[in-house]
């Protein structure tokens, strides 16, 4: 008798595929985590300066397909709760459309995607191919973070110093 054995998915295998590549395209000193629950964050990536942890973080949404669409974009399908929820965190948001047949990864930040229409359930986000990750200026990406961190993080202690006057 043949013993029968669990089979690997062909989507396990792409996803797989998908984050290997990515975390490939990182800077060295950066450091990528998977999220333990899926809902719409599949890594966080920590920014380091050399040696010295930053605070910094990067959420990444990563899509990914056999081949490569015809045309100067490739597009990723979500769902509006998850352009939602990656609308409203703290941190900045990217997408990420991996193609296998091509070897190479596309990314958008969340910010330059347009959002669902009211009322649709999903919204497809249009990547353009000149984005390549093997090309990306992770300078540019550090830089941003860190502006809108430093943004996100001034309004929040406004509000609380004001909530702290409006008590006293």
């Amino acid at each position: 008798m043949n013993a029968v054995y669990p089979q690997r998915p062909e989507a396990h295998q792409l996803e797989e595929a998908s984050r290997r590549y990515f975390v490939q395209c990182l800077p060295a000193n950066w450091v990528s985590e998977r999220s333990a629950n899926d809902y719409g964050i599949d890594l966080r990536v920590d920014i380091f300066e050399g040696s010295a942890a930053t605070g910094l973080e990067l959420l990444v949404q990563l899509k990914a397909s056999q081949q490569a669409a015809d045309g100067d974009t490739e597009s990723i399908d979500l769902r509006a709760t998850t352009y939602n929820m990656l609308r409203d965190k703290l941190q900045v948001a990217m997408l990420i459309k991996y193609s296998r047949a091509e070897n190479e990864a596309y990314w958008l930040l969340l910010k330059d995607a347009r959002g669902p229409q009211d009322g649709r359930e999903s919204v497809t986000v249009r990547i353009p191919k000149e984005n390549r990750l093997s090309q990306i200026d992770w300078s540019h990406i550090q830089e941003h973070v860190r502006n809108v961190t430093d943004v996100k993080l001034a309004a929040i202690r406004r509000q609380v110093l004001e909530a702290g006057e409006q008590r006293a």
